[in-house]
Order: C-alpha cells, then sequence, then structure tokens
C-alpha cells in the first residue's frame, strides 16, 4: 500500500488513520468528509495526510478506499466512487451490518469485484471513547465479507490491511455476520437505550440520576454511541434486530413472571447468567 484513502473521518476512519501511519513504512493517508471540523481534527491529531476536497481526488492514486461512515452512507457512496476508482484498488467499508452493502457492490462494481465488506469488532474499546487512537483495533477480531465475484488480490489486499492495523481478519458470510451480530453487537445497544429511556422518563429521574454509579453507567455505555449509526443499523438489519428484541422482551417477561410470583427458579436464572459470562470471558482471556 502506498496510498490509502479514507472517506469519514469519525471516531472509526481517524483511528484507522493513525494506525496505518504508525509504522516505519506507512502509506500515505488522505481523507474526505463532508464535515469541515471532522478534516480539521483528524489532522490535528495526526490521521491524514491530507485532506482532499472531491472524491475523484480521493480516489485518484490510492491503493485502497476505506468508507467508514454509517451504513446508509456506505451504501449511497458506492455508486459515486466507483466510477472514479484506479485500476486494482481495493475497496472497503466499516459498516455494522453487511448484506445490504454487498448486494449494492455486486450491482454496481466490475467483476471481479474490488470490493470486500469489513466491520472492525472494536466495541468494547470505543464505548466512552470520544478520541481516535492508532491502538484502537490492536488484537481486535476485523470480519470481511466477500462475493463469490470478489477478486482474489481484493482478498488479499483486504487482508494486508486488517493486519497492518494489528487486527486479526475473520471471514464470515454476510447473512451470517448480520444474523450474529443481531445478538452480541446490535442487541446490548437498543437496551442500553432502552433502559436510558425507561428511567430517565420516570418522574424521580433527577434524584435517581444523581445515585446512579457504576451499574448504571456499564448498562447504559453502550447508549453513548452515534445514533444515526444505530438507526441505520436497525434499517438494513430490520428482521434480525427483531428477532433478537423479541427474545430480550420475551425472557424479561419470564423474569418478571418469577419476580411477581417469588418463584425460587429465579436464582437459578440469575446464576446462570453469571456462569455464562464468566465462562465466556474466560475463553476470550
Amino acid at each position: 500500500m502506498e496510498q490509502v484513502g479514507i472517506v469519514g473521518l469519525g471516531l472509526i476512519g481517524s483511528s484507522l488513520g493513525l494506525a496505518l501511519r504508525r509504522g516505519a513504512r506507512s502509506p500515505r493517508v488522505i481523507g474526505f468528509d463532508v464535515s469541515k471540523e471532522s478534516l480539521h481534527r483528524a489532522a490535528r491529531v495526526g490521521a491524514i495526510d491530507r485532506s482532499c476536497g472531491t472524491l475523484p481526488e480521493l480516489c485518484r492514486g490510492s491503493d485502497v478506499v476505506i468508507i467508514a461512515t454509517p451504513v446508509r452512507a456506505v451504501i449511497q457512496l458506492l455508486p459515486e466512487l466507483a466510477p472514479h476508482l484506479a485500476p486494482n484498488a481495493l475497496l472497503t467499508d466499516t459498516g455494522g451490518t453487511k448484506r445490504e452493502i454487498l448486494r449494492v457492490a455486486e450491482s454496481i462494481l466490475p467483476r471481479p469485484l474490488p470490493f470486500v465488506g469489513g466491520h472492525p469488532l472494536a466495541g468494547p474499546l470505543t464505548a466512552g471513547v470520544a478520541e481516535p487512537s492508532e491502538n484502537l483495533f490492536n488484537g481486535t477480531m476485523y470480519c470481511l465479507t466477500t462475493s463469490p465475484h470478489t477478486a482474489e488480490w481484493a482478498v488479499e489486499a483486504a487482508i494486508a490491511l486488517v493486519e497492518t492495523i494489528g487486527a486479526q481478519p475473520h471471514f464470515v458470510d454476510a447473512d451470517e455476520h448480520d444474523g450474529l451480530l443481531a445478538g452480541i453487537s446490535h442487541l446490548p445497544y437498543f437496551a442500553a437505550a432502552a433502559l436510558v429511556n425507561a428511567v430517565s422518563g420516570q418522574s424521580s429521574w433527577d434524584e435517581m440520576g444523581t445515585m446512579a454509579a457504576g451499574g448504571f453507567r456499564a448498562a447504559s455505555a453502550p447508549a453513548d454511541s452515534d445514533p444515526e449509526v444505530w438507526a441505520d443499523v436497525a434499517t438494513t438489519n430490520r428482521e434480525n434486530v427483531i428477532r433478537q428484541l423479541d427474545a430480550l422482551i420475551e425472557y424479561l417477561t419470564r423474569l418478571r413472571g418469577m419476580i411477581e410470583s417469588g418463584d425460587e427458579r429465579l436464582r437459578t436464572e440469575l446464576n446462570r447468567a453469571q456462569q455464562v459470562r464468566k465462562a465466556w470471558l474466560a475463553r476470550r482471556s
């Protein structure tokens, strides 16, 4: 990689720029964002070598073009970028859902496809973090999704990109990605948003907010994420998100019934949750 263009210079886009530029043989990183404030901030923290005023300018000479925006913006940008890509330039993204993005890429890009879908699973590191970091992706799983029509060189370029920023490539089918992430990424956000809105809508919220401590802070942390990102996730992964919300609502209803009736099985259910989480953490250590 000699030049990487990044479209969207929020937390993820700027962190990608910083991670790419930290090596001794780092590529030149250029950036584009509709927000002048984001462009200035990215330049100030050293995430880009220079900014671009147009998408064609960003594509010119770039070996890799990364769309680091909310999902619906990715879908809108794909046809705008396609005519301006350099020959054999990898086009990829960081969107939280993959099926719709891959479908659009297949419909508008030449074959073999120069596109590989991407999704860095850096969520646990980003909760509550406002500033970009060159270490954001270190040791994290980075999902990559391909089509049967994806060019082999594009796959190799995507792997090189992910490894350069310190992450681990993980290939997954787009439909499978969206189904799995609905439970472990999308549901936690909507559950946290529901928690915050349900509690803060009560007349005693001012007093509760004063008393709220670590438990509420931890449980509500996902709600601090960009609402636009999650509205796009819900729109482009509707069936899977609804399925997971239904599962949560059903289980909460069961818990409510146990609490209401004084059912001793409540202790068993709570203990099971504790043990499942401990086992999950042990596997990740």
